[in-house]
């Protein structure tokens, strides 16, 4: 009689201190999405990167825009909203498989959906400071050069879980500065409304390929490469020795984020247009210059090159 009673004692204990530690969570993240902080902004910023990077180990960061973007990281299966494995960027080896398992009639990564997660963090206002965290899903599916993003309805339902978890992450180390959010500030949930380029600032070029350049640098800014991939022609210029062709060629460019930063750094610098070309920057190519090109191709501008001259 007495075990039973110890048992059933003990049970209760459990049941209150899961139910103690479910409130504390969610206090904890209603806290940490509606505080700012009130400190200097290399603090709060750093903070914010510190976090980031012990979730998300590869990540480039921003301090002049007081921005960071992780890569995409691998997802794993797990249903804890913390748990992400395997962070390595996506790039082409994600498509390799070994010869031998192929031939012994072993799974390969090409039988597997895989799913990734990367966010955007900023750090904004003036003091005190908010940060935000957005969060983007994306699914690979076999024979794909890159995943692609996983939008509205497609949104999977572990994402929000997560982004709450980096959000939490940001505020544990700085919640010694924590302040409640005034009424009025609105608290983004999903994703933000970017800011987009006026194609009336490219001169020198048609109307139509005005939109199509600010279309591309739309998609870079947002490292939109789904995107990115509507205006990239099937048999695009990568590299001056390598094999042309769009999949290969996002997937390089996407294992190299500066090379996309090159892309958009071109097209602010100016275009010229003649026949069916349109050059950034125009004329002749200059060594250790890039060049982005986009041709015409039926009705629709495309880019058709984009190398480094040497």
């Amino acid at each position: 009689m007495l075990r039973a009673q110890r048992i059933t004692f003990l049970a209760v204990l459990v049941l209150v201190a899961v139910s103690l530690t479910g409130c504390k969570n969610k206090k904890e993240i209603h806290d940490a999405k509606h505080s700012l902080y009130n400190t200097d902004f290399a603090i709060v910023f750093s903070a914010a990167l510190e976090a980031t990077r012990d979730l998300y180990s590869r990540l480039d960061d921003y301090p002049g825009t007081g921005t960071i973007k992780t890569a995409w990281h691998a997802v794993s299966s797990s249903s804890d909203s913390q748990d992400v494995s395997n962070q390595g960027t996506v790039s082409a080896q994600n498509t390799m498989s070994s010869p031998a398992a192929s031939a012994g009639g072993m799974p390969t990564r090409l039988a597997y959906k895989r799913q990734y997660i990367r966010f955007d963090i900023s750090v904004t206002g003036g003091r005190p400071w908010r940060v935000k965290v957005v969060g983007h899903a994306a699914e690979w599916d076999a024979g794909n050069a890159m995943p692609t993003e996983l939008r509205g309805m497609a949104r999977p339902p572990w994402l929000e879980g997560r982004i709450e978890g980096l959000q939490v992450a940001i505020y544990r180390k700085i919640k010694a500065y924590a302040v409640p959010m005034p009424p009025e500030v609105e608290v983004v949930k999903d994703e933000p409304q970017m800011p987009t380029t006026d194609p009336s600032t490219f001169k020198n070029v048609p109307p139509l390929v005005a939109k199509r350049l600010a279309f591309i640098k739309d998609a870079l800014g947002r490292r939109d490469y789904a995107a990115l991939r509507t205006v990239v022609s099937d048999n695009v210029v990568w590299s001056l020795g390598g094999t042309p062709g769009a999949e290969t060629a996002m997937a390089m460019w996407q294992a190299d984020p500066e090379t996309l930063d090159a892309m958009a750094a071109t097209i602010n610098g100016g275009c010229g247009t003649t026949d069916q070309k349109t050059l950034c920057p125009p004329g002749p190519p200059t060594s250790g210059a890039w060049q982005l090109e986009l041709s015409l191709e039926g009705d629709s501008w495309k880019v058709s090159s984009f190398v480094k001259n040497e």
